[in-house]
This record gives structure tokens, sequence and C-alpha cells, in this order.
């Protein structure tokens, strides 16, 4: 029965809940950079990032061009979200209501994984194949 399970869990884990669970998970371990200071720090780290992602309804064209550059230039996969909004929520930059729905959103226009917290962990195969095939992506 417990086999049964972990290939159901197996076959619903795609790359937006694989990037949701490491970036809650990161967020304990302090491995995840937001803003534009923090990101662009990171991505130009001698410790190379594993991946940055970026929302495309910023409101800064400037500050998407510095993004794309550096990941361009120091070769770190890039991922583009439709919605700030949606990466406010991964980040936790929110608040909760008594039924632990998100309220009051805050955007969020960029954040770096600096490194995964568990390399085994079935979240983690997932983004490192993704990344491994394509360099550029969009969900």
């Amino acid at each position: 029965m417990e086999e049964a399970t972990g290939v159901q869990t197996q076959e619903q884990l795609d790359l937006s809940t694989a990037l949701q669970r490491t970036i809650k998970a990161g967020l304990f371990k302090d491995t995840v950079a937001k803003g534009l200071n923090e990101v662009c720090k990171a991505i130009d780290n001698k410790n190379r990032p594993v991946l940055c992602i970026v929302a495309d309804d910023c409101n800064e064209e400037m500050y998407l061009k510095l993004v794309k550059g550096l990941c361009k230039e120091n070769k770190v996969p890039l991922i583009h979200i439709a919605e700030g909004l949606t990466l406010g929520k991964w980040v936790g930059q929110c608040k909760y209501d008594a039924q632990l729905n998100p309220r009051k959103v805050k955007r969020c226009s960029s954040l770096v994984i600096k490194a995964f917290v568990n390399e085994d962990d079935e979240a983690a195969k997932l983004i490192k194949e993704r990344i491994a095939n394509e360099t550029d992506i969009t969900l």
C-alpha cells in the first residue's frame, strides 16, 4: 500500500510544486536569496547558485535586464514565472487568515536558490533534471 501512494505522489510532482517545496525548505536553512540586492550578490558569488527565478510581470524593465544578464554571464539557470504574487506566496511574503488562506500577498520579483537543502529529495531531483536539459525555463 505504501508503494502505491509513493508512486501517486511522484506522478503529481511537477516543476512548480517541486520549486515550492525547495523554496520552503531553503527558507528554513537560509539558502534562498530574495530581493534585487541579495539576488545580485548570490548570482555573482564564486559559489554558483542552483537557479534563479524571476517574475515576468515586474514593473522595472532594467531590473529584469540586470538579473537576466547576470544569470547569462554566470551561467545560472533561469526560470520565468508569470506573476510576482505567485512567487510572493511561495516565499511567504503574506499574512494568513484563520483558515490559513494567504491574505495581503506582497509581490516578489526574483529569488535565487543558493543550494539544495536535501540533494536526495524528489523535488531536488526533478529540478536538477529540468535544469540539465534547459537553462531558460518558463512556467
